[in-house]
């Protein structure tokens, strides 16, 4: 996996908590995202224990949208359903999804990656790229994490589906995708969005959060995460932006 080891020079201590840092003001909410969870599928009923990340994450992610400039609708506890997350797909410009993903068998017997609607089940519809894809009608994505299982491999088409091409580079355009390879546990997802969080709150570019971030002391030593899309890209809504550590 491709990663840019010079950046790692400058890795702090993971920290335990998504810190609140300002980027020398408030950013203008100007530019539409979505925080979608699916609570229900790790419930006590579906899973047989009580998983408490997934309240984490949402609260974890709509903040750090809200900081990078997003105006941040959320959909969870049910309202993360499949209708209601295509809905918000032709304005939405920052997409935060923490939920079971795959590369799914589609109804005509193609595959599509996708992930699962909550909507009060345990095994929700799938959401296919595909359908993303047709909602955006071509538009591309500023800052798009799939908090789930499979959604970085190799095989993936969920970058497609945002028109985030599957490459890595270090110029500046305004889009950075992030998904996790294998089967990744919450506990582990939770370590790395917490040090991927903070180090944009502290001005870091994507790149360089994704960098610190798989540096986390993980429970599991298969935990696995890639990146595609621009490496010196900040993560903040709207066109492309400066970063004071982009050299």
């Amino acid at each position: 996996m491709a990663r840019f080891g010079r950046w790692r020079g400058m890795i702090p201590p993971l920290l335990s908590i998504v810190l609140l840092l300002p980027f020398g003001g408030p950013p203008a909410a100007a530019y539409d995202g979505s925080v979608s969870v699916n609570h229900t599928a790790f419930d006590t009923a579906c899973i047989g224990w009580n998983d408490p990340y997934p309240h984490k994450m949402v609260t974890a992610a709509a903040a750090a949208y809200a900081r990078l400039g997003y105006a941040t609708g959320q959909l969870w506890d049910g309202a993360f359903a499949k209708a209601a997350f295509l809905r918000r797909m032709p304005t939405d410009w920052g997409v935060y999804v923490h939920s079971h993903g795959d590369l799914y068998w589609n109804p005509d017997g193609s595959r599509y990656s996708g992930f699962r609607e909550d909507a009060d089940r345990c095994s929700g519809n799938v959401v296919y790229s595909k359908e993303i894809a047709a909602a955006r009608t071509g538009r591309a994505s500023n800052l798009v994490v799939m908090s789930t299982c499979h959604l970085g491999e190799a095989n993936t088409t969920m970058p497609a589906a945002f028109a985030i091409p599957k490459t890595q580079a270090y110029f500046t355009s305004p889009f950075f995708y992030l998904g996790y390879v294998g089967s990744a546990y919450d506990s582990d997802e939770w370590i790395f969005e917490q040090a991927f969080w903070n180090a944009l709150a502290a001005g870091r570019n994507a790149g360089t959060a994704f960098d610190i971030a798989s540096q986390g002391a993980f429970y599991h030593a298969s935990f696995d995460a890639q990146w595609w899309g621009s490496y010196a890209y900040t993560g903040k809504a709207g066109p492309i932006t400066t970063c004071r550590y982009c050299i």
